[in-house]
C-alpha cells in the first residue's frame, strides 16, 4: 500500500510535469517503462507464489533491469546537459555583462560628447565681442576684393561665414590703417611738441638776456634823465 501510495504521488508529479527537452522525454517514457514493468511483477508476485521460479518473469526482470541502465544513462546525460546548460548560461550571461559594460560606456561617452557639444554651441570667441562696422557700411566702404562672394552650390551657412570672415579682415585692416594714422599724428604732436619746448627755452633765454641789460642800463637811465632835467632847468632860467 505504502508502494501504491508512492507510485501515485510521483504519478501525480509527472502529470503536471511538461517536459520539452529530448534527455526529458526519454526520462518520462522510461520511468513510465519502469513503473509499467514494476507494477505488472508486483502483481505477479501477489498472485504466484512460485514467482521467484517463474521463467515468463525472467524477460521482464531483465527488461526492467536494462531499463535501469537506461534510466542512469539518461539521467547521466541529463546533469551532463545540465551543466552544459549551466556553462552555456554562464557565458552567455558573461556576454550579456559585456555588451553592458560597452553600452555603459558608450552611454558615459555619449553623454561627454553631448556636454562637449553644448559647450563648443554656447562659446563664445572673442571676435563675437569686436564692435564690427555694419554689413551695410562693410558693403558700401570695403573694396571689391573683400565683398566677393563664394560660388555659387556654397550652403547659406558657409557664406555667413565667409561674409564674417571679409568683415573681420576688413575691420582689420581699418584699425592697422587707424593705428598707423595715430602712429603718425602722435609723432607729429611730439615732433611739435619738441619744436615748441625748444622755442619757448630760447625766448626764455631771449626775455632773461633782456632783464640783464634793463638792469644793466639802469645807472645810464638815471644819467640820461639827470642830463635831460638840468637841460630843462637851464632851459627855464634863460
Amino acid at each position: 500500500m505504502v508502494q501504491e501510495e508512492q507510485g501515485n504521488g510521483v504519478e501525480s508529479k509527472i502529470q503536471y510535469v511538461t517536459p520539452s527537452l529530448p534527455h526529458l522525454v526519454d526520462l518520462t517514457s522510461k520511468c513510465a517503462l519502469i513503473k509499467q514493468l514494476t507494477t505488472e511483477l508486483l502483481q505477479k508476485a501477489e498472485k504466484d507464489l512460485n514467482f521467484a521460479t517463474d521463467p515468463s518473469t525472467e524477460g521482464m526482470k531483465s527488461q526492467l533491469a536494462n531499463s535501469f541502465i537506461q534510466l542512469r544513462l539518461l539521467n547521466r546525460k541529463s546533469n551532463l546537459e545540465k551543466n552544459a546548460g549551466k556553462l552555456a548560461t554562464q557565458e552567455a550571461k558573461l556576454a550579456m555583462d559585456r555588451i553592458h559594460l560597452q553600452l555603459q560606456d558608450l552611454n558615459y561617452m555619449k553623454n561627454y560628447l553631448q556636454r562637449e557639444i553644448r559647450k563648443c554651441r554656447s562659446f563664445r570667441s572673442i571676435y563675437q565681442k569686436v564692435p564690427l562696422l555694419s554689413e551695410e557700411e562693410f558693403l558700401a566702404n570695403a573694396p571689391e576684393d573683400l565683398t566677393a562672394q563664394l560660388p555659387e552650390g556654397t550652403t547659406e551657412r558657409q557664406q555667413q561665414h565667409h561674409r564674417m570672415l571679409q568683415r573681420l579682415n576688413y575691420e582689420k585692416e581699418e584699425r592697422l590703417r587707424l593705428q598707423g594714422v595715430v602712429h603718425n599724428k602722435l609723432k607729429r604732436k611730439m615732433e611739435l611738441g619738441d619744436s615748441i619746448l625748444a622755442k619757448k627755452t630760447k625766448i626764455e633765454q631771449i626775455n632773461k638776456e633782456f632783464e640783464n641789460f634793463l638792469k644793466e642800463a639802469t645807472p645810464l637811465k638815471k644819467l640820461l634823465v639827470t642830463e635831460e632835467e638840468t637841460e630843462a632847468k637851464m632851459e627855464i632860467e634863460q
